[in-house]
């Protein structure tokens, strides 16, 4: 089975990116010498998919720009909201649009957050959404991380809750999940994820859980930076991450002029596409 669509999710207001965010869509911060959105679309491509949709909203046009100068304007459909839709309404702005009409299966993707995992764990989420709303990939995480957690039972989503007590490792929804559209209720305007689209207290939500994942996290400031410079070490090239730079030319062997340890610093201006001059890394923290 072959997956039909897939949507970026990238309509963000970039708040949690601080005052460069307010400058620079989150979707076109480099990671080394690619945007994100660059590296969603192939991730999407390396699955096979060929149906690439975006959701924008926010400083939209140099999102356009961007896509119309580097030739991805062809690849990309791009959906913008006049007002922001929440991820629920994003999905059923997508599905409405005659070529879908809800029908096939959609892989959805959080623009800035990246998940390798083994393709075994792909062909079994894949065999599942035939019988259920979608299946959303579940990552283990640290009991002092700030995710909701997912409650399971038999690997089916009961329940979505605030890590208040501090458990040990518990799951987390990863951002990444295959939804079928077929039979999906058509629900206009802003709607909410958990809501319109996986409504779990009401139909079967599958969530898969790779044993061994890597998951790369760019979604705020704070955490874009220090996942820069781990990157920049040697023994993460061999990462899956790593790997998957490599394959698409973000690193591209001068990175030093790019990312420089010692002074902490990260060039905005790789490619001639952002014009922010270099970006300290002390200035990052600061301005959140």
């Amino acid at each position: 089975m072959q997956i039909d669509y897939a949507l970026i999710l990238g309509a963000g207001l970039g708040t949690r990116m601080g005052e460069i965010g307010k400058v620079i869509p989150k979707i076109l911060w480099p990671v080394y010498f690619k945007t994100m959105l660059e590296l969603q679309v192939k991730y999407c491509e390396d699955l096979g998919i060929k149906n690439i949709y975006l959701n924008t909203h926010f400083l939209n046009s140099e999102i356009q720009d961007f896509l119309v100068k580097n030739k991805l304007d062809e690849r990309i459909k791009v959906l913008n909201e006049e007002i922001l839709l929440d991820s629920g309404g994003a999905i059923h702005n997508f599905a409405i649009r005659p070529e879908v009409n809800y029908q096939g299966t959609l892989l959805l993707i959080n623009a800035d957050q990246f998940l390798f995992f083994d393709k075994k764990y792909w062909n079994e989420a894949i065999a599942k959404v035939e019988s259920s709303r979608a299946v959303l990939f579940g990552i283990k995480v640290e009991k002092s991380s700030a995710y909701n957690e997912i409650v399971l039972e038999d690997n089916i989503l009961k329940e979505i809750r605030a890590n208040t007590e501090k458990r040990a490792d518990y799951i987390t929804y990863s951002g990444l999940g295959i939804l079928s559209l077929k039979n999906l209720k058509p629900i206009p305007g802003i709607s909410r994820f958990f809501e319109t689209v996986v409504d779990y207290k009401n139909e079967k939500v599958e969530v898969v859980t790779p044993k061994e994942c890597e998951y790369w996290d760019f979604g705020t400031a704070i955490i874009y930076a220090n996942n820069t410079f781990k990157l920049k070490k040697e023994n993460e090239r061999e990462s899956e991450m790593g790997k998957f730079l490599t394959k698409h030319l973000a690193f591209v062997g001068n990175e030093e002029k790019y990312i420089n340890t010692k002074s902490q610093s990260i060039d905005l201006d790789a490619k001639g596409v952002f014009r922010q001059g270099h970006i300290h890394a002390k200035d990052i923290y600061q301005k959140i």
